[in-house]
């Protein structure tokens, strides 16, 4: 009975998906405390080389890995919540937001939670949600904020240092005079 049961949870599964990429056939985990090609090496914040060694599924049917995958992932549920009712975004809005989400190689929400985790100044943290409480504890703790960002310098009606504004264009005066 038992071996009969088990024969048809295979044929079952055989073509199941649950929740994935369909071209993916068969998932393995790895430990790279055993298998030394399969170590992830990275740099710190310090500057140093590390060596990661958690475990890891490697895919048989995709060459998406870790925080790509996650990307992905997100990239389709996104566009399957937005485009749902026929609403259009355009995709590089979109895309903004994946790579920020992901740019730290972990998942970062986007609520005050995620935005006000990061290391950015305070007119930044400001000017997604809680702005009064935020420039208050950035008051009490003499925060200084260099206003480098887009946020900060849109929020002061400032221009944003990209594109042509990016970069300064000097002119060298007697090189100018001498050619006359």
């Amino acid at each position: 009975m038992k071996q009969a049961f088990g024969n048809s949870n295979k044929e079952l599964y055989a073509d199941l998906t649950l929740q994935g990429i369909e071209a993916i056939s068969k998932v393995y985990t790895v430990n790279p405390k055993l298998d030394k090609s399969k170590t992830r090496i990275q740099i710190n914040d310090n500057g140093e080389i590390e060596t990661i060694d958690d475990w890891m599924l490697e895919t048989d049917g995709t060459s998406l890995k870790n925080i790509d995958a996650v990307r992905k992932a997100i990239e389709r549920e996104m566009n399957h919540v937005i485009s749902f009712d026929g609403s259009y975004i355009n995709y590089r809005h979109l895309a903004l937001l994946y790579d920020i989400m992901t740019t730290k190689r972990h998942l970062m929400a986007i609520t005050r939670h995620g935005i006000n985790r990061q290391d950015v100044g305070p007119t930044m943290r400001c000017s997604f949600e809680e702005s009064v409480d935020v420039l208050m504890e950035a008051a009490a703790h003499a925060e200084f904020d260099s206003l480098k960002g887009v946020s900060e310098n849109i929020l002061l009606g400032q221009l944003t240092k990209i594109a042509t504004v990016s970069f300064d264009l000097l002119l060298d005066v007697e090189k100018c005079s001498s050619t006359k």
